[in-house]
C-alpha cells in the first residue's frame, strides 16, 4: 500500500491508488481538493464535448463536399469527360466515328454521349404546366368559327355557368398600328352557344364574358387565318405550277423541261429556342422516333452556331449576313432605326410568288424586339407579333423565371402551334415560306423541353397526314443550346451550347427527282455546318432548277477551285469541302467545337494573363456608366487551351495562336463569366463575345442598355 501525501502541494491526480482511497471520500476531502478535483472534472467533460463538436463539424462539412451541387462527382465527371472523348456506344443513327461527331481534315468535333453519368444527375421529368380550362376554342379549318370548349357540367365547376343565355359576351378586333402599338375597335356582343360565327375577316381579336350581376369571368383571346390580298406581286411572276407527287407523273413532266422551270416547293423553318442537338434526342424522344421512323429527314451533327444567343444566329439565316453587317448595311442607315431596309429571305421568297409568316410565341423577347427596334411596316403577309404583343398585355399568366407559360387557357407555346396548324388548309394548295420559333418552354429550363414532345409529335403528325410535308422542305433547327445553368457549367455542357439542333425534312419524291442533291444533303450532315449555309441552300430553292445534276456538278467544282476563295455560305446541296475549318466557315474561336481541348491549370501565366485582360475590358465598357461599380477579378473556375488538331497544324511553319477559354468570377456580385482569349506571342485579343452564364436579376437595375446589364453590379 503506497504512503500517505503530506505535502499536498506535491499531489498528482493521476495518482488513481490516492483518488480511489481518498480523493472520492468526503471525510478526507479539503477545499483545495475539492478545486483540484472539479478543475480537472470539468477541464475532461470539456475536452469530450469539443471533440463531439469537431467530429460533427467535419462530417458537415464531408457531406456538403459529397452532396451538396454534386460537387465531387460532377468534378470526377468533368475531368472524364475533358479527356475521354471515346463513346461507348455506338449509336446505329449517329453514322459516326467512336471519337468524333466529325472527322475531316478540316473539323475533329468530339462525341458526346446522349445520355451517361454526366448528363443523367441533371434529368428529371417536370410537372405539366397547369393553365386554367378555356371556356371556348377555335376552329382550325373554318375562319371566324368559335366553339365551346366545355360541357355543361364543366361550364358550372369552373366558370359557374348555370344557363348560357344569362352570360354577355363581347369580342374586339385587334388591329397593327406598330410593332409597339395595336389598336382596339368598338366592342361587338355576341351570345355563347356550341358554335359561334364571327366574321369571316376577323384575324386577331380577344373577348370578355360577364355574368348577371356584371363581374367578368371569362377572357381570352383567339385568332383566325383569313384570307389576304396578292397585292399584285404573284402576277407580276411568270406562272407556277405545283410539282405533282405521282410518280409517273413526275417522270413524264421531267422530261418537259419548261415544266420543270416552274415547280416550287414550300418551305418551313420550325425553331425551337435553346435545345442542343443532343437535348432534343434525350427530352423530345417522340418526335425524333417519328421523324427516324416515319420521314424522309437528314440530322446534321457538324451545324454549330456562330454568335452568342439568337438574334446573331438567326441573323445569318435569315439574310446571310452577320450581326454587325446587317446594322450597317440596313439599320443604322435609317432615319429611324427599324429593320423595314433589311433584304430578309421572306421579302425574297415574296417575290417569287410565297405567301410569308412570320410567327413567335413571345413579343418582348421576340427576335427584332428584345432590345431592338422591330419593323415599322408589317414584314410578312401573316405576322403573329400584335396578337401576341396584345395576349402578352392582356391574359398572360404563370411567370416562370423569364416568361409567361401561359396564354389565357392554353400553354404559350400551344398558342403558336395551333397558329400554325390553321394554315395546313391553305399550304396544301398555296406556296408559303414560314417561319415559326417557340421559345417559351425551352428557353430556360434543361429538361422542360419534353414538355414540348407530345405537341411537336402531334404537329408534325398533322403536316403529314395532310400532305404538307410532300410540297414542303421543312428545317426543324435551334439557335443554340441552353446558356446557363448548372449542366451548361460542365464541359458537355458548354459544347453543347456551341451544337444546336439542324434536321432537315425533305419530301421523299425530291431525292428520285434530284438524287445528287440529296446525296450532297447526306453528306453533310457530317461536315462543319453553319447559319449561313442555311441561308444559301434557302435561295437556291427559289428555283429548284438549281438541284440538277449539271448546275450542282458546275458550282461544286468552282468550290474546289484551289485558286478561289471558299464562300462563308455554301447551299447544304452543294458538298461542303472536308477541308473546311472554323475560320473558312466563320466561326469565332470561341463558339468553335473542332478544336482539341485541355485543361490547364488556374494559376498558369497565360490563363492569369488573359483573366486579367478580360476583366479589364469589361470594365472599358462600363467606364462610361459611373452607376455601374468597378469588378475585380475573383476567381478563375476553370481554364481550357484550345488549338488546331495536328492535321490542320501538321505544314504550319509559322507561330500560330492558342486559344484560352475562361470561367471566371468577379466582385462585386459574384458574376460568372465564359470567354475565349487568342493569345499569340505577347499579345491578346477577344474571340466572339463575353458570356455571362449565371444569372444577374436585380444587379443591374440601374442600367437599361440590354448589352451591359449582364456586366453591371449598380451602387446599392
Amino acid at each position: 500500500m503506497r504512503a500517505y501525501y503530506t505535502a499536498k502541494d506535491s499531489r498528482k491526480f493521476g495518482d488513481m491508488s490516492y483518488e480511489s482511497k481518498y480523493l472520492m471520500d468526503p471525510k478526507y476531502m479539503t477545499k483545495r481538493d475539492l478545486q483540484h478535483y472539479y478543475k480537472y472534472y470539468n477541464m475532461t467533460r470539456n475536452r469530450g464535448q469539443f471533440k463531439k463538436i469537431v467530429i460533427i463539424i467535419f462530417c458537415v462539412c464531408v457531406f456538403s463536399y459529397l452532396f451538396v451541387d454534386y460537387n465531387l462527382r460532377t468534378q470526377l465527371l468533368r475531368l472524364r469527360d475533358r479527356f475521354d472523348f471515346i463513346a461507348r456506344i455506338d449509336d446505329e443513327y449517329n453514322n459516326v466515328t467512336q471519337a468524333y461527331f466529325l472527322d475531316t481534315p478540316g473539323c475533329r468535333m468530339p462525341h458526346f454521349e446522349e445520355m451517361d453519368e454526366t448528363v443523367s444527375q441533371f434529368l428529371f421529368s417536370p410537372s405539366d404546366v397547369k393553365c386554367p380550362k378555356p371556356l371556348t376554342r377555335t376552329s382550325e379549318t373554318i375562319a371566324g368559327q368559335l366553339l365551346l370548349n366545355l360541357n355543361a357540367q364543366e361550364q358550372l365547376e369552373y366558370y359557374k355557368i348555370k344557363n348560357l343565355l344569362d352570360i354577355s359576351c363581347h369580342y374586339t378586333e385587334i388591329r397593327r398600328v406598330n410593332d409597339n402599338k395595336n389598336e382596339e375597335l368598338e366592342p361587338v356582343p355576341f351570345k355563347l352557344a356550341e358554335i359561334m360565327q364571327l366574321p369571316k375577316d376577323l384575324e386577331f381579336m380577344c373577348m370578355s364574358c360577364k355574368d348577371t350581376s356584371g363581374s367578368e369571368i371569362y377572357s381570352d383571346c383567339h385568332f383566325f387565318v383569313v384570307d389576304k390580298p396578292d397585292n399584285g406581286t404573284i402576277h407580276k411572276r411568270k406562272p407556277f405550277k405545283r410539282v405533282s407527287f405521282n410518280n409517273s407523273s413526275n417522270n413524264s413532266k421531267n422530261n418537259d423541261d419548261s415544266g420543270s422551270s416552274r415547280e416550287r416547293l414550300s418551305v418551313m423553318v420550325l425553331g425551337i429556342d435553346s435545345v442542343s442537338h443532343l437535348n432534343f434526342l434525350r427530352q423530345m424522344q417522340r418526335s425524333a422516333s417519328f421523324i427516324r421512323n416515319n420521314l424522309s429527314h437528314v440530322e446534321f451533327w457538324g451545324f454549330n452556331k456562330v454568335g452568342d444567343n439568337t438574334f446573331p444566329n438567326l441573323v445569318p439565316l435569315l439574310s446571310g449576313l452577320t450581326e454587325q453587317e446587317l446594322n450597317i448595311s440596313c439599320v443604322a442607315p435609317m432615319a429611324k432605326p427599324s429593320f423595314d431596309g433589311c433584304s430578309f429571305l421572306w421579302k425574297r421568297y415574296k417575290q417569287a410568288g410565297y405567301r410569308t409568316i412570320f410567327a413567335e410565341d413571345v413579343s418582348s423577347l421576340g427576335v427584332f424586339h428584345f432590345g431592338r427596334s422591330g419593323f415599322r411596316r408589317q414584314p410578312t403577309d401573316y405576322y403573329f407579333h400584335p396578337m401576341m404583343k396584345h395576349m402578352e398585355a392582356r391574359i398572360a399568366s404563370n411567370y416562370v423565371l423569364n416568361l409567361n407559360v401561359c396564354m389565357g387557357g392554353r400553354r404559350t407555346a400551344d398558342v403558336l402551334f395551333e397558329y400554325l396548324r390553321k394554315f395546313v388548309p391553305k399550304m396544301q394548295h398555296e406556296l408559303f415560306f414560314s417561319f415559326f420559333w417557340s421559345v417559351t418552354l425551352t428557353h430556360d429550363q434543361l429538361n422542360w423541353p419534353r414538355l414540348l414532345d407530345a405537341q411537336l409529335t402531334r404537329t408534325l403528325q398533322r403536316l403529314q397526314e395532310s400532305g404538307v410535308l410532300n410540297r414542303t422542305l421543312l428545317l426543324l433547327m435551334s439557335d443554340h443550346g441552353l446558356r446557363w445553368g448548372s449542366f451548361r457549367s460542365t464541359y458537355q455542357g458548354m459544347m453543347e451550347e456551341r451544337q444546336p439542333l439542324l434536321i432537315a425534312l425533305y419530301p421523299g419524291w425530291l431525292k428520285k427527282r434530284y438524287p445528287l442533291a440529296i446525296a450532297n444533303l447526306e453528306l453533310n450532315a457530317k461536315r462543319l455546318v453553319t447559319p449561313f449555309d442555311l441561308h444559301a441552300t434557302l435561295l437556291q430553292l427559289l428555283d429548284l432548277r438549281n438541284l440538277e445534276t449539271e448546275r450542282l456538278q458546275q458550282s461544286a467544282a468552282e468550290l474546289q477551285d484551289a485558286d478561289s476563295t471558299l464562300q462563308r455560305g455554301i447551299s447544304l446541296f452543294l458538298p461542303v469541302p472536308a477541308e473546311r475549318n472554323c475560320e473558312q466557315a466563320d466561326i469565332a474561336a470561341h463558339w468553335c467545337t473542332c478544336y482539341q481541348r485541355k485543361e490547364l491549370a488556374t494559376n498558369d501565366a497565360r490563363v492569369q494573363r488573359a483573366a486579367r485582360y478580360l476583366v479589364r475590358l469589361i470594365n472599358g465598357r462600363l467606364s462610361a456608366h459611373s452607376q455601374c461599380r468597378t469588378l475585380y477579378l475573383n476567381s478563375i473556375l476553370q481554364a481550357l487551351i484550345a488549338a488546331p488538331h495536328k492535321k490542320i497544324v501538321k505544314d504550319i511553319t509559322s507561330d500560330y495562336g492558342v486559344d484560352i477559354t475562361l470561367r471566371f468570377q468577379t466582385k462585386p456580385g459574384l458574376a460568372v463569366f465564359e470567354s475565349t482569349v487568342r493569345m499569340t506571342g505577347f499579345t491578346s485579343a477577344l474571340t466572339g463575345t463575353i458570356s455571362r452564364i449565371n444569372l444577374y436579376g436585380s444587379q443591374s437595375y440601374c442600367i437599361k442598355d440590354s448589352a451591359l446589364k449582364m456586366f453591371c453590379y449598380c451602387h446599392r
